[in-house]
């Protein structure tokens, strides 16, 4: 069997043989990671290929690539972050979603939880306004314009909320990723 190094080199010079190796290694660990956040199996589904487009779309950098599982989780995670900013998806209570799939192990679902627990946590220690902000948006669903006028303040006030509150959540989710990438090794 060949090394990671190699399967990157071919898959940089363009190899769809090496790109289906890393789709097979890499699409049900990507899948379960994505529904982590999206708890939607279709929504997970059609993320996964879309960070699969977009390795493929990048393949010529791979071959400086030293830590491809970083890499590719790292990926993954900034994809999951930009779709549902871009979306204002509505986070769903993990009490209320279904059985998860087949290719979802149950160390999967242990670090789903752990990952729900931690982000509420964070949640809960952000300063009142901010934690009411990040709740109007991502909870009730209203745009940043509705909040301004529900609370009596700025639209760039909602907006700075946000965005710190968002660079909370990357910094908190981003040590899980690399604490999940670890122990997967």
């Amino acid at each position: 069997m060949e090394n990671e190094k190699e399967i990157l080199l071919r898959l940089s010079e363009g190899d769809e043989k090496a790109f289906r190796h890393i789709f097979r290694t890499y699409y049900s660990k990507v899948k379960s990671f994505s529904y982590g956040f999206l708890k939607d199996r279709d929504e997970a589904e059609e993320l996964t290929q879309m960070i699969f487009i977009k390795l493929w779309e990048k393949k010529e950098a791979f071959a400086s690539v030293n830590n491809f599982d970083s890499y590719m989780f790292t990926l993954s995670k900034y994809t999951i972050f930009n779709y549902i900013e871009a979306r204002h998806i509505i986070p769903v209570e993990i009490d209320d979603v279904p059985d998860v799939s087949d290719t979802t192990t149950p160390y999967d679902e242990i670090v789903a939880n752990d990952l729900k627990l931690l982000v509420d946590l964070t949640v809960s220690e952000m300063p009142p306004q901010r934690k009411q902000i990040f709740h109007l948006s991502r909870q009730e669903g209203l745009t940043n314009d509705e909040i301004a006028v529900k609370l009596g303040i700025q639209k760039k006030t909602v907006e700075n909320h946000l965005n710190l509150a968002l660079k909370e959540l990357r910094n908190v989710i981003g040590f899980i990723v690399i604490t999940y990438i670890m122990l997967m090794e």
